[in-house]
């Protein structure tokens, strides 16, 4: 399934001029300069395309791969924006999909970012090297998101996440998109964020049958790397999971309020947009 429709495309690219204008406007000042100069820092290679400014072009990688490569520069307080999916399996859930709302939050966020002048990371859990884009990443950005699959398993090391909050000293927030099944986890990767000084956001997706489940009688469950369990479901038994459901998403809400973090529940069939405008109310995105 496509990320965006065109229609919701175009209300993005609204948003996106919008959060331009205030870019352009002052406030807060550019935070990316796209010039060359003193104090600035190398950050980062991306592949030319047709178009780039040849004179940014990485000649030494060239000399030894035989590719064109861009050199990123970014200056002392740059802006940057770091965009985690959690891929485990059980985001792949839901008829409006875990999976694809996560993206979808994701890919808009990292739209309005790259208009705003900021510099955008993407990292998935189970691959350790994050992807860095600039402004002229946009169609890349989405082209990757939409193609991302979810992981076969929840196991691996969170180190490449962990590797983008190296550079101290950066203006940087983080907004890791997960369903938060695997909290403790999570929460210590936002923990490790505040112990860097980056600002996180922590966004929990969750599909509509796992908060309000309709259905009775006996029931086949199997969980993900687990065997078949059969079930007799009753009007008992799903008003307790309704209430173990609403504990557990409180407790990480607390979880991840006491990292510091802003946290914010979404559910995977809710729209966009509001989530967006919200945000850049919030300084996050464009200011």
């Amino acid at each position: 399934m496509a990320l965006f429709d065109e229609s919701i495309l175009t209300r993005l690219r609204r948003l996106r001029l919008a959060a331009g204008r205030v870019q352009r406007g002052g406030a807060r000042g550019e935070r990316l300069s796209r010039q060359f100069g003193a104090g600035q820092e190398f950050g980062a290679h991306r592949p030319y395309t047709h178009g780039d400014d040849l004179r940014r072009v990485d000649w030494n990688v060239y000399g030894r791969l035989g590719q064109l490569f861009l050199k990123l520069f970014e200056q002392p307080g740059q802006l940057r924006v770091l965009l985690v999916a959690d891929d485990a399996p059980t985001m792949n859930f839901g008829v409006h999909n875990k999976w694809l709302a996560a993206r979808r939050v994701l890919g808009a966020i990292g739209l309005i970012a790259l208009e705003s002048s900021e510099k955008v990371l993407l990292s998935r859990l189970s691959v350790p090297t994050p992807i860095s884009f600039d402004g002229a990443g946009e169609a890349r950005l989405l082209s990757l998101l939409e193609d991302m699959p979810v992981a076969n398993t929840s196991s691996g090391s969170a180190g490449g996440v962990r590797a983008m909050f190296e550079r101290r000293g950066r203006d940087s927030v983080l907004v890791l998109v997960s369903d938060f099944q695997d909290g403790e986890r999570l929460t210590a990767i936002l923990r490790d964020a505040r112990r860097s000084g980056v600002r996180a956001l922590a966004i929990s997706v969750a599909a509509q049958e796992e908060l309000t489940p309709h259905f009775e009688g006996f029931s086949k469950l199997t969980a993900i790397g687990r065997s078949e369990t059969r079930l007799r479901v009753d009007d008992r038994v799903l008003a307790a999971y309704r209430e173990e459901v609403k504990a557990y998403r409180e407790g990480v809400a607390r979880a991840v309020h006491a990292t510091g973090a802003a946290f914010i529940e979404l559910d995977s069939g809710d729209p966009i947009e509001p989530l967006i405008v919200d945000l850049m109310r919030a300084g996050v995105l464009g200011t």
